[in-house]
């Protein structure tokens, strides 16, 4: 062990210290998760898409792949705009709360309160962060064109969507609390994570599905 210890000693390898991987190998991992992400993405945006257009009916993935590829690029720039603006919110709702109670900053909240924000910072915000990328979706309006068509809409002429997404956010910050409250050490934690990260996109998921059928039978009942 002693040997082994001075081998990586002079390679440059510290056995106190865990290995790190490559720079290159960084890289390709970035470049794959990047890949993987977008790919989802159009996969996302193409089943709801053919879930407006063509209901119920299977869709083969390179049909949802063609399908959602035109819709990302437009999607994009407004997930990042809604995502900034989440985070403007938070950070409004972060220093109300400081000044409301005894927290001297944000960065000493305890993980359930900045899930609580994060949520009521999306909450806010729903409407645009559900009907502009719908409208798009659904009617091929542009970014603009489906702003003005959200501004002219009220939650209360939605239906049972505003309770699907009350429901939704609810179920969300159980979620983000659950996972906050999992002890930090050990495997336990990431697979909380991971079935926190995948249980809330399902969410997320369902209620944009739910926001994209409204949308599309009440255009047809017009």
């Amino acid at each position: 062990m002693v040997l082994l210890d001075q081998i990586m000693l002079r390679s440059g390898m510290d056995p106190s210290r865990p290995a790190t991987m490559p720079d290159w190998t960084m890289f390709v991992l970035g470049m794959g998760c990047m890949i993987l992400a977008i790919v989802w993405q159009m996969l996302y945006l193409g089943f709801l898409r053919t879930a407006a257009t063509d209901g119920a009916k299977p869709q083969e993935p390179n049909t949802l792949l063609r399908t959602g590829r035109p819709y990302f690029w437009q999607i994009l720039g407004v997930q990042i705009l809604l995502g900034l603006a989440v985070w403007v919110v938070s950070g409004v709702l972060a220093i109300l709360i400081v000044s409301a109670t005894g927290y001297k900053q944000a960065e000493s909240f305890p993980p359930w309160l900045m899930t609580l924000m994060m949520t009521g910072a999306v909450a806010l915000l729903v409407k645009p962060i559900f009907l502009i990328p719908s409208f798009m979706l659904v009617l091929d309006y542009k970014a603009i064109e489906a702003f003005a068509m959200m501004r002219q809409v009220r939650l209360s002429n939605l239906g049972l969507l505003p309770r699907f997404y009350g429901a939704g956010l609810a179920v969300m910050a159980v979620i983000g609390i659950v996972v906050s409250l999992a002890p930090k050490d050990g495997p336990v934690y990431y697979i909380a994570l991971t079935a926190g990260h995948l249980l809330q996109s399902l969410t997320i998921l369902t209620l944009m599905l739910a926001t994209v059928l409204f949308i599309a039978i009440e255009t047809e009942r017009r």
